[in-house]
């Protein structure tokens, strides 16, 4: 039995273990430190204030152009007005994600589309407290995958805590003495446990009322990190962030460390990268796609076949295709 003071060594050892990324269409893993690219994070606060003031200067000119009705002209500068909004990324980093909250209770939502890496970025977040890298004023982070709170796991007739939460998601072949319990408890009432809840929407479409009340207790009482796809939160965070995926760095920095990474397998890699990026670069929507972390992952497994490399000419339709295919 392990003593209080120890209870959760385990839990910062299986976020030291968990640091294989799994490659999607190769049977291979890489530790996250090798794969890891920081994804490019904005506050959507931020980026809402940006699109007020785009809707102000639209309907500016919307009302010049009534007053004129003979007028044929628009303004310019609108496209490029969207262009600045939605292009630029300017990366968070994450031991700063909590620099803007402002209430006793910290808690960030951070939206992101699927396979833009959420999940990822919430298995780094936990390996890099467990090296002690980050957040060091929790003794204790808890990330809690909110697709596996079902009723199959969580049956009904019970009043579900964040003890039961500890005991099934990290302890569920050891009881804790009640010693343990209320050294766990009471670090949750200094607000020393750090919640990380993965995957609102999935939760939200297939949760039992009876898992909603611990969810809304942890949600307000305790610091907490919500990951959610954008359209699924019906309720308000002071302070949201985005992950919008890759940076134009981070596409280079990615695709050079996928081929470093074949260069001991195959030669040419490094000459397929090269080749790779200049594709990617020879158009704008190739270049879009290849934001998404998921889609620059296939995009640089099917690129590496033998039997893409040698082709001259690819489009993005058939890249598609074959990812369909695979």
């Amino acid at each position: 039995m392990q003593s209080p003071s120890n209870l959760f060594e385990s839990v910062r050892q299986k976020y030291l273990s968990d640091n294989l990324i799994k490659r999607m269409m190769v049977e291979q893993s890489f530790t996250i430190e090798q794969s890891y690219i920081n994804l490019a994070m904005v506050q959507t606060k931020e980026q809402q204030e940006k699109e007020k003031k785009l809707r102000r200067s639209q309907k500016m000119q919307e009302r010049e152009d009534e007053q004129d009705s003979s007028s044929k002209t628009y303004n310019p500068n609108i496209l490029g007005t969207y262009e600045e909004i939605y292009g630029t990324k300017s990366p968070i980093a994450m031991e700063e994600i909590f620099n803007k909250c402002t209430d006793q209770i910290k808690k960030v939502l951070v939206l992101g589309r699927a396979g833009i890496g959420k999940s990822t970025f919430c298995q780094y977040a936990t390996f890099r407290w467990a090296k002690g890298e980050i957040w060091s004023e929790y003794a204790l982070v808890l990330l809690i995958y909110l697709r596996k709170l079902t009723i199959i796991r969580y049956p009904t007739g019970t009043k579900y805590t964040l003890r039961h939460l500890l005991e099934n998601e990290y302890y569920p072949c050891e009881d804790l003495s009640n010693e343990q319990i209320r050294y766990f408890q009471e670090l949750c009432r200094e607000h020393r446990v750090l919640w990380i809840l993965d995957g609102y929407d999935e939760f939200a479409e297939s949760t039992s009322e009876h898992l909603r009340d611990v969810f809304d207790h942890i949600c307000q009482t305790q610091h907490h990190i919500l990951t959610s796809r954008p359209f699924a939160i019906r309720f308000e965070y002071d302070v949201k962030m985005e992950i919008i995926g890759f940076t134009d760095d981070n596409i280079t920095k990615y695709a050079e460390q996928f081929f470093d990474q074949k260069q001991n397998q195959e030669k040419g890699a490094s000459l397929e990268c090269q080749k790779l990026l200049q594709f990617l670069k020879s158009n704008s929507n190739h270049w879009g796609v290849a934001h998404i972390p998921v889609n620059l992952e296939l995009i640089c497994s099917l690129w590496s076949e033998s039997d893409w490399s040698e082709k001259k000419v690819l489009t993005i339709t058939s890249l598609y295709d074959n990812i369909t295919e695979w």
